[in-house]
């Protein structure tokens, strides 16, 4: 069932925003491709070479982690605010409201990292992030408590390949290796003098554990949260065999299109990804499915 978010849900989104903006140093970027639900923020390349805030509002169809995500979708709505020095140090934290649930803030996000560069063709970044979460929380993510992320990029001219890693732990440990490949293909002058267009079409590869995935399915069934999952075990916690969680395989191919449009200090992004989850668990029954996310952001 599609959820329609009511006006005031989308208030208490703006004034969450302005909070997070009035109260903390924060924000940032998506870690790695991992990354359940946000993306990096849209129009952050002045921030970037001068440091200053950016602030986003973002709307998306679906979630997933990794390659794996709940049955029932859950479009939601997010909120961010990142601050990025001109060293190349950035904090962020971003709030997701679930259309689909009675929590407003179902899950906040709270990172920071630094984005260098190697090079003239290889740059690099590390951080580190912590997810807080609703008690219920339906999402798989939820199993998750902190992230160490790290990647390193080298620009080809003609491609831009990046291997991120991230090690998860808390309640559960995974380690992710994502093998991106984009192309930037930019276009100044579109509308006004001052537009600029930007389309990055990217294909993506994870392979990791999956031992969150195990704690999420027997963490759903004990919070009641267990649409089409178990395949008929009447709400028995799923029964996996361990070294199936541990094992180091492909969990993920991916293919996304963004197309950013930005104006001076505003930017809107629309984006189309398509995931591949294989090697699922027993009990998993996560599919090939499309998601649709779209933001706008404006630099402080």
């Amino acid at each position: 069932m599609t959820v329609i978010a009511s006006p005031r849900r989308w208030l208490g989104l703006l004034l969450l925003t302005g909070w997070l903006f009035e109260s903390q140093p924060a924000a940032g970027q998506a870690v790695g491709s991992g990354q359940p639900t946000g993306s990096p923020v849209v129009g952050a390349d002045s921030a970037a070479r001068h440091g200053g805030f950016t602030a986003a509002l973002s709307y998306g169809s679906n979630s997933s982690f990794f390659g794996r995500t709940q049955t029932t979708r859950y479009p939601y709505l997010a909120g961010e605010l990142t601050y990025k020095s001109r060293w190349g140090v950035w904090g962020s934290a971003v709030s997701y409201d679930l259309l689909g649930t009675s929590s407003f803030v179902d899950e906040t996000d709270l990172s920071a990292g630094w984005d260098f560069d190697v090079s003239r063709k290889v740059d690099a970044s590390v951080s580190y992030s912590r997810f807080l979460f609703a008690a219920s929380s339906p999402l798989v993510k939820s199993s998750v408590n902190n992230s160490f992320d790290g990647y390193l990029g080298w620009d080809w001219g003609h491609v831009y390949s990046r291997l991120n890693a991230a090690y998860l732990f808390g309640d559960t440990n995974d380690l992710f290796l994502v093998l991106d490949n984009s192309r930037n293909f930019e276009f100044e002058k579109v509308f006004t003098s001052k537009g600029f267009l930007a389309i990055e079409p990217r294909v993506s590869a994870t392979a990791g554990t999956q031992r969150f995935a195990e704690t999420s399915l027997t963490q759903q069934v004990q919070r009641g949260n267990n649409p089409g999952r178990g395949r008929g075990n009447g709400g028995t916690p799923p029964a996996v065999v361990t070294t199936t969680t541990t094992r180091f395989q492909v969990l993920n191919y991916e293919l996304r299109l963004p197309v950013t449009y930005s104006l001076g200090a505003v930017s809107v992004q629309v984006a189309w990804r398509y995931a591949v989850p294989v090697n699922l668990l027993p009990d998993d029954v996560s599919g090939a499915r499309s998601y649709f996310t779209s933001s706008l952001s404006l630099n402080l």
